[in-house]
């Protein structure tokens, strides 16, 4: 593979220095050698071609993905694990830890070692995964340290421009509109060509679970009211942004999409990193819980009915000779949302993989040094819900984040988590 990148994969690319990662933790028990690891990382890095791939950035300022056929294999780092809390702070350095060295994949592993527990911290650049990717790379390395012997098949890399269909890029009204689009966003870049970029370099995160009582009563409380839960989700942190006085809001935020679901042609395996969003508004405060998550739902599932995935590939071919001047402004503006959702759902993973045991998995995150840093994750697995909150001191201090995470979890246990419990089946 030598291709250039398309728009929106050179917009999660950001420069060689600029780490813009993924991070996926999960906690096993059980025993594995070192060879194992060596051994699945070898599995996994022959299956996906991302894996077999460097960067290169030609004259142009424009990255491409470049395949070497004797490139390093995927590395890890060993660690002697002293406590339950260790994985934190090698989480916060893989964060900030970007891929630009020679002849190496855009992933690694660090494994947190102790004689029966460890953490293994499974790490991606975005630009050739996402969740569900960072997801099918633990899945992948969990297999094969149980069953050394486990075949990965490969796959062939996708060619973005066989994603859009050949009638939509031979008719002249969306040339116009592609050509339409360039004219404005080089207007619009001329005029913020003068902004700085922005200085975030005090990330941080704070993570949080429900126990599984608390997760089986949302669940049970969701499907007794009729309520969405990814929409009930959405419309707490809404309401707890609207809420934080310190916090300048505008009612928007973006909801996390898979790309997959309107793209067949991609496996649900394969290494894939189109980033969409929705965009949502708060809805009024003068309607009642159940009509306003309604309103949500309905205003995210329009978006979806509309969505097209080719022609946004499409239209964003022309906008690639703008992605260095897209890349400086993305790091200058602050965006017009409040903050982004990513709602992974349940964690596709088993919770036994030979002799090795699956105790906690965390959801994956991930880091934006462009725009607003500002995101919310969930994730579910083993029974209970799991949250994220990521963002940076000098856009939303740490305390400001506590008030809106208290402010949503607050709005969630008046609304739905202070109805008995209720045992459901999946």
């Amino acid at each position: 593979m030598k291709r250039r990148m398309v728009f929106l994969e050179a917009s999660m690319y950001a420069g060689a220095d600029t780490p813009v990662n993924v991070v996926f933790p999960v906690k096993v028990e059980g025993f594995f050698e070192e060879s194992a690891v060596r051994n699945a990382l070898q599995k996994i890095q022959q299956k996906h071609p991302f894996l077999r791939v460097t960067v290169e950035t030609g004259t142009d300022g424009i990255p491409s993905y470049v395949t070497q056929e004797l490139i390093e294999p995927i590395p890890y780092r060993m660690i002697e694990r002293q406590s339950d809390d260790d994985w934190l702070a090698e989480a916060e350095a893989e964060w900030s830890t970007p891929f630009n060295a020679n002849n190496t994949p855009l992933a690694r592993l660090v494994w947190l070692r102790s004689e029966q527990v460890s953490e293994l911290l499974i790490v991606c650049h975005h630009c050739i995964g996402d969740a569900t990717s960072i997801i099918t790379l633990m899945r992948e390395l969990l297999e094969c340290l149980a069953e050394p012997g486990t075949t990965l098949h490969p796959y062939a890399p996708f060619c973005p421009e066989a994603l859009v269909p050949a009638e939509m890029r031979q008719s002249q009204l969306n040339r116009l509109a592609g050509r339409s689009l360039a004219v404005v966003t080089r207007l619009f870049l001329w005029g913020v060509a003068w902004m700085k970029a922005a200085q975030k370099d005090r990330f941080y995160t704070i993570r949080w679970k429900l126990s599984e009582t608390e997760t089986a009563t949302l669940l049970s409380a969701c499907r007794k009211e009729d309520i969405n839960l990814n929409a009930a989700l959405i419309l707490v942190f809404m309401r707890a942004f609207g809420r934080a006085r310190n916090v300048r809001t505008s009612g928007q935020m973006f909801s996390s999409v898979d790309m997959r679901r309107f793209l067949p042609q991609i496996g649900k395996d394969h290494l894939f990193a189109f980033p969409s969003m929705a965009g949502l508004k708060t809805p009024k405060d003068s309607t009642g819980f159940r009509a306003q998550t309604i309103a949500v739902k309905e205003s995210l599932y329009k978006q979806l009915a509309k969505t097209n995935a080719p022609k946004l590939l499409f239209f964003s071919e022309y906008l690639l000779p703008l992605y260095s001047r897209t890349s400086k402004y993305a790091k200058a503006g602050r965006g017009g949302h409040d903050f982004a959702f990513a709602n992974i759902g349940r964690i596709p993973l088993n919770e036994t993989y030979g002799q090795i045991r699956v105790r906690e998995v965390y959801s994956p995150f991930s880091r934006f040094p462009m725009g607003n840093p500002s995101k919310v994750s969930v994730s579910t697995f083993g029974g209970r819900m799991d949250f994220a909150f990521h963002s940076e001191e000098q856009y939303i201090t740490r305390q400001d984040g506590e008030f809106i995470i208290g402010t949503a979890m607050a709005l969630l246990r008046k609304h739905l988590l202070e109805a008995k419990p209720v045992t459901i089946q999946d």
